[in-house]
């Protein structure tokens, strides 16, 4: 419509410097004329304003609103982790104390050791247990909800490497998060207990601090055991290659040493090796499986040559 206007205008201009003294009325005539024959032969709006169900596909807000019903589920799966870890807390409480009661081998001493320093301390400690258990029940349910939602954007080639990588998330977070509750807490609080008594000393755990240990170590041990999943996708799309990381193997065990002695709740000789090990050993299985990637693609290489020729 600007664009007929224009045209309009136009031609209005170019008629007044040629033909200053013309009547008003033939220009109106012709003009239009100009509009309503130009209109129609040049521009169709009803065929620009019907949109092409089989090209357009989703609008802007028919994404906006699946966004938003995206992130109100997750909202919703999470305040239901809450309300059930909550309904859950003595249970969930007893079962957070495994690795302290192996410590110390009897779950009396536990329940002399753990205090509060506070009246409404056991209030903090009640928020903070329901608020992460309620986020680790719900991720599995906010990965699936983020997954439909990016899914019809994807192509078929990149959904055979999201579905895996997905449950290969999961499960490498579930190993990670049993690897640190199992393993590394219990191994560590023993040697500080042990060592404690040796040196005649008693130890009394907040229960605040005790709690806040425990579950945030196992998460971000969970979240660490994503690392040979990047590493592996990277290779796959051909970011990284295998060769590259074989010679930055120096590098990354510093890196790795550096970076267990800063999660590692301890600080003790004992976990500080035990988590880098660890580490180092997903840094090892990303190139053994980046290895064999790599092997894959070359034979479908060369069995594409082969067909060429």
């Amino acid at each position: 419509m600007l664009r007929l206007h224009c045209g309009v205008i136009q031609k209005y201009v170019i008629s007044m410097t040629e033909y200053p003294n013309s009547d008003e009325d033939d220009f109106s005539n012709s003009g239009e004329d100009e509009f309503s024959n130009s209109g129609e032969d040049e521009f169709n709006w009803d065929d620009e304003l019907e949109p092409d169900s089989e090209e357009s596909g989703m609008s802007f807000l028919e994404h906006l609103e699946d966004f938003r019903w995206t992130v109100g589920r997750s909202i919703l799966a999470f305040l239901l982790g809450v309300v059930i870890v909550g309904c859950l807390m003595p249970y969930v409480g007893a079962f957070l104390q495994m690795p302290l009661i192996e410590a110390y081998g009897s779950a009396e001493l536990v329940g002399e050791k753990l205090i509060t320093y506070k009246p409404m301390g056991v209030f903090s400690v009640f928020i903070q247990i329901a608020l992460l258990g309620g986020l680790v029940l719900s991720m599995p349910f906010v990965l699936y909800f983020m997954a439909c939602f990016i899914a019809p954007g994807l192509t078929d080639r990149e959904r055979k490497v999201v579905r895996p990588a997905c449950f290969a998330a999961f499960v490498l977070f579930l190993s990670g998060v049993a690897v640190a509750f199992y393993g590394i807490l219990p191994l560590t609080l023993a040697f500080s207990v042990k060592f404690n008594q040796v040196m005649g000393f008693q130890v009394l755990l907040a229960a605040s601090e005790y709690y806040s240990m425990v579950v945030w170590f196992s998460l971000a041990t969970g979240a660490i055991f994503q690392f040979p999943l990047i590493i592996v996708i990277l290779i796959f799309i051909q970011v990284l290659a295998v060769e590259k990381l074989k010679a930055i193997r120096r590098a990354v065990f510093v890196g790795t040493m550096i970076f267990a002695a800063l999660l590692t709740p301890g600080g003790d000789f004992l976990s500080l090796p035990l988590t880098t090990g660890i580490l180092y050993g997903l840094y090892e299985l990303a190139i053994l499986v980046g290895t064999h990637i790599e092997k894959k693609r070359r034979a479908a290489e060369l069995a594409e040559l082969e067909a060429e020729e």
